[in-house]
């Protein structure tokens, strides 16, 4: 649980028997389970505004898609936005993600979604609210090994110290 309330995960993939599922599970393992909850967009679970604003730490796990957020992601965040949703209690918002091309690739294109979040959701969260990326570019290319050592990189950056 982070300092300022529970913590909270919302996952943006289709697929349970993808990466993106491993990571959310490997998020969830970290954070433990007890004080974590997770909603998964594209099912149709949406975070309940009240959850929202009392979470102390927002774990966002999804898939950069042409360098940027998923549809489903961007949509829900359009819809906080308008409602004029606070975070007034998260003091940690944190990316786990994974890009196709290299990160510099993905620098020289302006990286946007990770700005996107970083400027406009960020902003929305507490008062010096800390911004962690965790990503695995290339993806696409990573041998099973490289893949299971960055979930195991996912777990001991989340696991509590």
């Amino acid at each position: 649980m982070a300092a300022g309330g529970p913590d909270l995960v919302v996952q943006v993939h289709p697929l349970e028997d993808s990466y993106n599922a491993a990571l959310r599970g490997a998020v969830l393992e970290a954070l433990g389970s007890d004080a974590t909850a997770c909603y998964r967009l594209c099912q149709g679970e949406r975070p309940p505004i009240r959850a929202l604003r009392e979470a102390g730490r927002i774990v966002l796990v999804y898939p950069t898609w042409s360098g940027g957020l998923p549809s489903h992601l961007l949509g829900w965040l359009h819809e906080l936005f308008d409602d004029g949703v606070r975070l007034e209690r998260a003091a940690e918002l944190v990316a786990v993600t994974t890009c196709g091309s290299s990160q510099l690739v993905n620098r020289a294109q302006g990286e946007w979604g990770r700005r996107y979040l970083r400027t406009e959701l960020l902003g929305r969260c507490a008062p010096g609210a800390r911004f962690r990326w965790l990503c695995l570019y290339k993806v696409d290319r990573r041998s099973r090994a490289e893949m299971a050592a960055h979930l195991a990189h996912v777990t001991r950056s989340l696991a509590p110290r």
